[in-house]
């Protein structure tokens, strides 16, 4: 998926139908239109202070960006407010909680058990063609000043690494078929040059994916 307008159509919405209107967008791109889910804004989070001129904004000690739970047949999924000027990060939270309802109805145990929950999660949004915006998102760091005062904001999202997220991308290019180009314009420069790296790593052991390639052909073995 491109954050382009033939993906994502533009809205003059605000506040929580414009985070309804991304999430309806990445339902539909996930193929889970019909899917009945709630969505619902958290409360704001509070803003720490280094001093009266210094503010400094992390994703730590707060609310989580997104949250996932089901009850009688209908899920829920929560986001940050704050997001939802950051479409980016909007996306790669709601299809991170859709990922989870995507695992909630697999009964076997996923590989590496309870524990590795999360990073499967991560690694299903991949498989759902939203592995790009995982990695942009995965770490930001930015800063900013006036004559007023100065701040920096960081934000990790996601359980995996930025290195795992390219390997995890070089490999559905692959079982599709497709080259590392395709991500060229959507990656950060240092994530798509990972990616390059992991796709030259995966062309040169070839074993590698064989299974999982009959699996995508509809031919197990």
């Amino acid at each position: 998926m491109r954050p382009t307008r033939e993906f994502f159509p533009a809205t003059d919405a605000t506040g929580e139908a414009r985070a309804a209107h991304i999430f309806h967008c990445v339902k539909q791109l996930a193929g889970m239109s019909d899917w009945p889910c709630k969505l619902l804004a958290q409360p704001h989070r509070p803003q720490p202070r280094l001093s009266e001129l210094a503010l400094l904004k992390t994703d730590k000690g707060g609310l989580p960006l997104g949250t996932f739970s089901a009850r009688d047949g209908e899920a829920t999924i929560t986001y940050d407010p704050e997001s939802v000027n950051e479409p980016a990060t909007l996306v790669a939270t709601f299809i991170h909680e859709l990922a989870h309802y995507r695992l909630a109805n697999i009964r076997v145990l996923l590989p590496g058990g309870e524990e590795m929950h999360e990073y499967a999660t991560d690694l299903m949004t991949v498989f759902l063609g939203f592995g790009a915006f995982g990695a942009n998102n995965a770490f930001n760091f930015s800063q900013h000043g006036d004559a007023f005062s100065q701040g920096w904001k960081w934000s990790k999202q996601g359980y995996l690494r930025e290195r795992d997220w390219a390997f995890a991308l070089a490999v559905f290019l692959d079982l599709r078929g497709e080259k590392p180009d395709t991500l060229k314009d959507l990656l950060k420069s240092h994530l798509y040059s990972d990616v390059r790296e992991a796709s030259r790593y995966l062309s040169r052991n070839t074993m590698l994916l064989e299974t999982h390639k009959a699996v995508a052909l509809g031919n197990p073995r």
